[in-house]
């Protein structure tokens, strides 16, 4: 769903990143559940468990400029796409006019 969503939108790198567009979808709502703890801090704790993996040396300001360039636009669509016949009221509610 992540995938359909930034190619509906335009979303995708067009260059290899430090962190791609995709992770960046995944990092967001992360984000806004440990809010507490920062963006810098969420990245480390998602990226803890993947020792045997490189993983990207990245600031906050990569993560700033991350969250900039993907803009809302594939948010918006991956919300859109959650929206479903099946979804309570509630969730169909806040969909955006």
């Amino acid at each position: 769903m992540v995938d359909a969503a930034l190619a509906e939108t335009g979303g995708v790198q067009q260059r290899l990143r430090k962190i791609p567009a995709r992770v960046v979808v995944y990092l967001l709502p992360a984000a806004a559940l440990f809010e507490d703890c920062g963006r810098l801090a969420v990245w480390r704790k998602l990226t803890a468990a993947l020792e045997a993996i490189p993983v990207a040396k990245i600031t906050g300001t990569t993560l700033w400029d991350a969250r900039a360039r993907l803009g809302v636009r594939p948010m918006r669509a991956l919300f859109d796409r959650s929206l479903t016949s099946d979804a309570p009221a509630t969730y169909r509610e806040l969909q955006p006019p």
